[in-house]
């Protein structure tokens, strides 16, 4: 009995020195960890500016979708959530662990968007699950999806856009944020990027949003307008597929080289990488013998041919060197720099 007295007395000690250990000592970490527990900050991704042509018709705008996310920190079985999210939204459960993978090194807190552009479908089965306590580690969140005109037009000229690479990161670019990356998106990307915004909320032990603490709104980025004037860039296009011909043409205004139509074809559907290209549809296009991702007008390497006699001729009027009447007696080639040149007709 003393033995039994004593163990007890030591067992209740030891308690005692425990508790006073936890809740007194580590009383502010444990508070702060319960804090978190029920606080969650969202991202709230501001809208990319819009794009106008010369005359103020709007070229590229925005349009409202779904991602859908998962929030490591509030997950027990991280290996569950990815594979009931996978047969509730159906989609490829391994295509999802290779998207956690690649982000395994952010912080825990911060949502890794796993479907982006979720159909209306997919989203309410979700936030059905989500309600029934199933899913409270996932984030249905609505953001803004760039979108291209339907006939891709001007595809090369206005580029297209998808998540910021590493190369990207930094001077206000984060991890998961949606950056130009070619053509008018990348290069006027700071100014079309806007500042996105947060909002924090209060959610209860299932992951349910209760209320909202604070939010700080998204601002919207600056409106571009370019000197792109779009009925003669559709007559352009249309001149092109109406004969049945690939090919690229600019026009210029020659009083202040103003950029007024800017074809490549074949081209591309941009909206297609706004919703994260499937690997299906990105190596078709890279298998493609026409190659539609080259912009021929800026990246294709052709001879100027004859046309650049006006360069010459230009030149040489200009320096004085010749008068209007000038004429130049070819008779089939030349030879400069000990090398000799053939003419297109070898009669000259």
């Amino acid at each position: 009995m003393t033995v039994l007295q004593v163990g007890v007395v030591m067992t209740f000690a030891v308690l005692a020195i425990v508790f006073w250990f936890l809740q007194i000592v580590q009383h502010r970490q444990y508070q702060e960890m319960a804090e978190n527990n029920h606080q969650r900050t969202l991202s709230l991704r501001a809208p990319r500016g819009v794009l106008f042509d010369r005359n103020g018709k709007i070229l590229v705008e925005n349009r409202r979708s779904f991602n859908v996310s998962i929030v490591r920190e509030h997950t027990q079985d991280l290996d569950r959530t990815i594979r009931l999210l996978s047969a509730v939204a159906e989609v490829d459960v391994e295509q999802m662990h290779q998207i956690v993978e690649r982000h395994l090194g952010e912080p825990s807190y911060q949502p890794i968007v796993l479907i982006e552009d979720a159909s209306l479908a997919q989203v309410a089965a979700i936030t059905a699950r989500s309600l029934d306590f199933e899913l409270p580690d996932v984030v249905v969140e609505e953001v803004h999806m760039r979108q291209y005109p339907t006939d891709a037009l001007a595809a090369h000229l206005f580029g297209y856009v998808g998540e910021a690479n590493d190369a990207q990161l930094g001077d206000g670019v984060r991890v998961g944020a949606i950056v130009g990356q070619s053509g008018i998106e990348r290069v006027y990307n700071k100014l079309l990027m806007g500042q996105d915004g947060a909002r924090r909320v209060v959610v209860n032990s299932m992951g349910r949003e209760m209320s909202t603490l604070e939010e700080v709104p998204p601002v919207e980025g600056r409106r571009v307008q370019l000197t792109l004037d779009y009925d003669l860039q559709k007559a352009a296009e249309d001149g092109f597929r109406h004969a049945g011909f690939n090919g690229s043409a600019v026009i210029l205004d020659p009083r202040n080289g103003e950029v007024l139509s800017f074809v490549s074809l074949p081209g591309y559907d941009p909206n297609d990488f706004s919703a994260g290209i499937d690997q299906a549809t990105r190596a078709a296009l890279n298998s493609d013998e026409l190659r539609p991702l080259q912009n021929r007008a800026i990246q294709g390497r052709y001879s100027p041919g004859s046309t650049f006699k006006i360069v010459v001729a230009t030149a040489a009027l200009e320096e004085g060197l010749i008068d209007p009447d000038h004429t130049v007696n070819c008779t089939g080639g030349a030879s400069f720099f000990g090398r000799y040149f053939r003419c297109h007709l070898r009669g000259g």
